[in-house]
């Protein structure tokens, strides 16, 4: 049985994915995605997953609202792969004086409500992948508000029973060991390293098991 897998959110997963939206082998762009996509259909030549990236470099949880039902609604996916949040943060800090136009952590959870109730009523299964931001000072500003929204994502995916994926903690585990730098250079996009973690992350997740299962049927 063929299930259709969309990945959306932020320059962390665009990489020059094709437009309108990318499908398939050339489309994907340079994420974390291509790599899942190679490393699935190596590991099963007759594996009957589709693959889309409707991520949007730049975007926060507030730009994606914008165009959630015609560049993610609309292709009607079986699971929806939500990765977002780390420009709602950096929007905050990238810029003195603070115009105060980022999105506060209670906009965030309205816009990830409206991306999950929207997508659970046309039949998608969202799944909330969390943001993450390379510094381990916890009471660093952006990593402060990373973790805060972070934590409605865990009681959201709670409250809902949608699928949670905590990439924070699977780098945090990564930089008790090594430098931030091997992962990335402004510690939010991915190197190569950074890139494969994230896809090694949510290839080993629950739902992604699961997913690959009912491809099978």
């Amino acid at each position: 049985m063929i299930k259709t897998v969309m990945f959306t959110g932020d320059s962390i997963t665009d990489c020059n994915r094709a437009r309108p939206v990318g499908c398939g082998a050339g489309g994907l762009g340079d994420s974390y995605v291509g790599n899942i996509f190679v490393q699935t259909w190596a590991n099963d030549p007759c594996a009957n997953i589709k693959f889309y990236n409707s991520a949007t470099s730049g975007d926060t949880s507030r730009s994606l609202r914008a165009r959630w039902n015609d560049e993610v609604l609309a292709y009607h996916t079986d699971y929806i792969f939500i990765m977002i949040g780390v420009n709602d943060c950096w929007r905050e800090f990238d810029s003195q004086p603070y115009d105060g136009n980022a999105p506060s952590p209670e906009e965030y959870r309205d816009n990830i409500i409206f991306m999950i109730e929207t997508a659970l009523a046309a039949k998608s299964k969202p799944v909330l992948v969390s943001p993450y931001f390379l510094e381990l000072n916890k009471k660093d500003g952006m990593r402060a508000k990373c973790d805060t929204l972070n934590s409605l994502l865990r009681a959201l995916a709670l409250q809902y029973n949608v699928p949670y994926i905590d990439v924070q903690a699977v780098m945090d585990s990564y930089m008790e060991k090594a430098s931030s730098y091997y992962l990335s250079g402004d510690r939010v996009h991915p190197k190569a390293i950074g890139r494969q973690i994230i896809a090694r992350t949510i290839q080993e997740s629950p739902i992604w098991k699961a997913i690959l299962a009912e491809a099978k049927q």
